[in-house]
C-alpha cells in the first residue's frame, strides 16, 4: 500500500474550513480516477491541514498524476498562497 501525504501550510482559520470542505466535496471524483482505499482531511495545528490518501499497491504513473493534479488544482482555488508539500510513502 501507498499512503500519498499532502500538507497544506499558512492558512487562516476561514481558509482552512474551506478547503477542508472542498476537499471533502472532491473525494468521490477522486475515487473514481484513482484506486483510493482511504482519503483522510485532518487539521494540524496554526491552521494547517494534513491530506492523507492511501492507495492500492498497484498504481499506474498516470493515476498518481491525475491524483497530484486534482489535488492541485483544489489548492489553488484557495484563498492566499499556502504553503505546499508532499510525499509519497511505500508502507
Amino acid at each position: 500500500m501507498f499512503l500519498y501525504r499532502v500538507k497544506v501550510e499558512e492558512l487562516d482559520a476561514a481558509q482552512t474550513l474551506a478547503l477542508k470542505a472542498d476537499l471533502e466535496r472532491s473525494e468521490p471524483g477522486l475515487r473514481a480516477q484513482c484506486p483510493i482505499r482511504e482519503m483522510s482531511v485532518l487539521d494540524g495545528d496554526d491552521c494547517e491541514l494534513d491530506i492523507y490518501v492511501a492507495l492500492d499497491d498497484v498504481i499506474g504513473a498516470n493515476e498518481l498524476k491525475r491524483l497530484a493534479a486534482e489535488l492541485n488544482a483544489t489548492l489553488e482555488h484557495s484563498d492566499g498562497h499556502p504553503r505546499v508539500s508532499s510525499e509519497l510513502i511505500h508502507i
